[in-house]
């Protein structure tokens, strides 16, 4: 599994830019994993996704702070969501996750920006395969 960082997504907490990488892997067409590092704070966020090209995704996210108990969580997101790919999809969901459980850890206000540039890389990165045999 190939990663490629995502560009353009900004974080910000309680008004101050935060430091962090964003990386998108994929393995064939139907499984995304997404992971965000804010280093110095030491917290990750992985979220791993799998999914037929056309249906709905199956979300799981590890989240990890210093002084905390790991967190993971799973659930089932319904294919009628924003983005034109799964990729997208799963982008998307991912920063939404990452803001919940940062705002959560710090007790602030976070926003996260995710740019067209990294929505389209995640589109790059994901490439839906036809089912082979019957």
């Amino acid at each position: 599994m190939a990663r490629l960082t995502l560009p353009s997504i900004t974080l910000v907490i309680d008004g101050d830019p935060e430091h962090s990488s964003t990386t998108i892997g994929t393995v064939g067409g139907y499984a995304v994993v997404v992971a965000t590092a804010l280093p110095d704070r030491g917290v990750t966020l992985t979220s791993c996704y799998l999914a037929e090209a056309i249906g709905d995704i199956a979300a799981s996210h590890m989240f990890s702070a210093p002084a905390h108990s790991t967190r993971i969580e799973q659930r089932v997101i319904g294919r009628d969501q924003p983005g034109e790919t799964h990729a997208r999809v799963c982008v998307l969901d991912h920063v939404a996750e990452l803001q919940t459980m940062l705002a959560e850890l710090v007790d602030a206000a976070v926003t996260i920006d995710v740019g067209p540039d990294a929505l389209q890389r995640a589109a790059d990165a994901w490439t839906p395969h036809e089912p082979t045999g019957s």
